[in-house]
């Protein structure tokens, strides 16, 4: 793996954190152990990567907006999205990067941030919305039922507040498309379909 390289990808299960290339400090990996909310891994940073890389990569496991997750490292709580994972970087006497100060092998507890809680209600209503077009996608409806239950469902979903939430809003856009791609896949079923059965 090259100095430059700032994607550590692996074979195993385990998986990396990306950051930003660093003028100064020690550029090493580490690897952390995540656990919380239903969720055990394990991945690996850089230590010059950024906390906001860190929650980025850990919602891409757990499915659970950034905005939401909250880190607590041996009884600390990392909320400065903007700190680098390892020690604070130094230019001299000076403090080019703040650190969290983890090591390799500490173990992050996750929890649902403040905001989850204000934003509960909307994000249980856009959960079971999923559910239901998670059951479109999988059953065997024919493509004018998926067509009129998928604009029901979009009505649901744009009556859903999000109440000045940046999360809630971006939980509900990605709703909508997923939506929108379960009736144009099953659309383009039906036109395969009726192609195939034509004289």
């Amino acid at each position: 793996m090259t100095s430059d390289s700032h994607v550590r990808r692996q074979s195993s299960p385990s998986t990396s954190v990306a950051e930003p290339p660093q003028q100064e400090g020690d550029d090493t990996t580490i690897r952390l152990r995540i656990a919380g909310l239903g969720h055990h891994f394990e991945l690996d940073a850089s230590t010059n990567a950024k906390l906001s890389d860190l929650k980025e990569e850990v919602e891409r496991r757990t499915e659970i907006p950034a905005p939401y997750l909250r880190l607590v490292a041996k009884s600390k709580k990392l909320e400065d999205d903007s700190m680098v994972l390892g020690p604070s970087i130094m230019d001299g006497v000076r403090i080019v990067e703040i650190g969290a100060g983890l090591e390799d092998r500490t173990k992050l507890l996750l929890l649902h941030s403040s905001s989850y809680s204000q934003d509960k209600p909307g994000i249980e209503k856009l959960d079971k919305l999923n559910e239901e077009i998670k059951k479109l996608e999988d059953g065997a409806f024919d493509d004018k039922t998926v067509q009129e239950l998928i604009i029901q469902i979009c009505c649901k979903i744009d009556c859903v507040e999000t109440n000045g939430s940046d999360a809630l809003r971006k939980m509900r856009k990605k709703t909508i498309k997923y939506a929108e791609s379960v009736a144009q896949r099953s659309e383009k079923l039906s036109k395969q379909s009726a192609r195939g059965i034509d004289p």
